[in-house]
């Protein structure tokens, strides 16, 4: 028989839900992108792969970029062709929502595994719950836009890291290969985790440590890095480049005092980092060449099969993400920090918060989990901050660990709830007149189109990246007077 304390928690956990579900199915019925028929920028290739996958898959391919993120769209595919249903965008659009609302109710459900798992108190779960499905990507853009793949690629994700979790590694990883036509991070972090889960002993003499080596140079290597790269850019004529991966003109002072401003960043939160705990000779021992040989060849047969149905039009180069990771906080001053806020919230602020212990308990976990944070790290650069949305699952646990040492009172708890829910600004709408317009134009730095594109921070307008550094600014400002007592 279930104890009064148990049904508070249920009931609350159910009203937490509801509250997700109505938000989310606001953004569908009320407001769709206007353009291309509600397809919106990637879904015309969506649509085409829903529509013709077992015709298109075997004669003509797709590009090596997009390639990697057919999925659930093959898979929709096959359940129309079987079901007899037209593949027409109507049809198309309605299965595809159906899919999102499906999507949605299995990350509820694997949520709530994960914060029974690892035994969150109620505080705990309700700020993280919070973090995860009360943000920007989750309340509009799923609904707004929903032929993506992101949101199924948290799901594919957060499967994996459960299961390996639990230590189902053969399960963890079967799941984690669908990354490998949704968002090939998901696979490549899941193999790093398995590869290097074991938890190495602990040496009696002082071992070579990585930390003090990554943690000092990272920050300095950042700074010669970008200037070096600008620099080739300009002497090689290519200013052009610049501008295309900078979204705009490049202003010199700008560009100068953002650089200068993440260095300083970088070398602040690099010195308030835990000591990374583990050594080269650690690192090694926990490798295992059977365990890898394993995971690679399924790796190397899926990647096989894919290169066979890839066409020439065109080839994913992974040095220019790379390079548009490191160019981007180029933009203005801390963008990241924006860029961050306007998506995810108050999630990148709680790990600034609790920075040292968030260093500490991730890295300390496995060799595995160390590499994943530096791995966190480099993708955390980029403004665009949807890069980081399959490493959440990691992060909530991360999180989970904190909060559940310290002691949060029902107003603290309700205060994040109630700062995560408005920041992510899901009641302001993005429809608004000339928004079709705009969109059709590719107006993407004027108003009604910035309301959209702001959201993903390198599209981020003088105006914008204002206000939302305002807005994290005073938000970091207020969560640590928030924590202070409790931090």
């Amino acid at each position: 028989m279930s104890s009064p304390k148990g049904k508070k928690n249920a009931f609350l956990y159910a009203a937490l839900s509801l509250v997700a579900l109505a938000i989310f199915a606001f953004s569908f019925f009320f407001e769709t992108i206007p353009y291309h028929d509600g397809a919106g920028f990637d879904g015309t290739f969506y649509q085409e792969v829903f529509r013709s996958f077992s015709t298109d898959f075997f004669s003509t391919g797709y590009d090596s970029f997009r390639i990697q993120r057919i999925f659930p769209f093959c898979l929709l595919h096959y359940v129309y062709k079987a079901l007899s249903i037209p593949l027409d965008n109507a049809h198309m659009t309605a299965g595809v929502i159906v899919a999102q609302f499906i999507n949605l109710l299995l990350q509820l459900f694997l949520f709530f595994r994960l914060a029974r798992q690892q035994q969150w108190k109620l505080a705990t779960t309700t700020i993280l719950f919070a973090l995860f499905f009360y943000n920007f990507g989750t309340l509009k853009n799923c609904g707004y836009d929903p032929y993506q793949t992101d949101s199924f690629a948290v799901t594919i994700a957060l499967g994996a890291y459960y299961l390996l979790l639990q230590k189902k590694w053969a399960l963890s990883y079967a799941v984690s290969l669908l990354g490998l036509i949704t968002w090939p991070i998901i696979p490549a972090t899941t193999a790093l985790l398995i590869l290097l889960h074991d938890q190495p002993k602990k040496s009696s003499e002082s071992p070579n440590k990585l930390g003090p080596f990554i943690y000092k140079y990272s920050p300095l290597a950042y700074l010669l890095a970008v200037a070096s790269i600008v620099a080739a850019l300009i002497a090689t004529h290519k200013a052009h480049v610049f501008e295309i991966l900078l979204m705009s003109e490049p202003n010199p002072w700008c560009v100068t005092t953002s650089l200068a401003v993440m260095f300083v960043l970088l070398r602040f939160l690099l010195s308030k980092a835990s000591p990374f705990p583990w050594s080269v000779r650690q690192t090694l021992s926990a490798f295992s060449f059977r365990r890898a040989l394993l995971i690679i060849v399924p790796i190397i047969a899926i990647k096989a099969i894919l290169w066979l149905h890839t066409n020439n039009e065109f080839f994913f180069d992974g040095k220019l993400f790379l390079l548009q990771t490191l160019i981007r906080p180029l933009k203005y001053p801390a963008i990241t920090l924006a860029g961050h806020t306007a998506y995810w919230g108050i999630l990148p602020l709680l790990v600034l918060v609790f920075f040292r212990s968030f260093t500490q308990k991730f890295t300390s976990a496995s060799p595995g989990h160390a590499l994943a944070f530096l791995a966190l790290a480099i993708f955390a650069l980029d403004s665009e901050a949807r890069h980081i949305a399959t490493f959440t699952p990691l992060i909530l646990v991360v999180l989970g660990q904190i909060l559940n040492e310290i002691h949060l009172g029902t107003r603290t708890v309700a205060a994040l709830v109630a700062q995560q829910l408005l920041l992510s600004h899901f009641y302001i709408p993005l429809n608004g007149e000339g928004m079709a317009l705009a969109l059709e134009k590719e107006e993407f730095s004027v108003f009604p189109a910035q309301m959209l594109m702001m959201n993903f921070g390198a599209w981020m307008t003088p105006a914008t990246y204002i206000f939302w550094i305002i807005v994290a600014l005073g938000t970091l400002f207020a969560l640590r007077k928030l924590l202070k007592p409790v931090d």
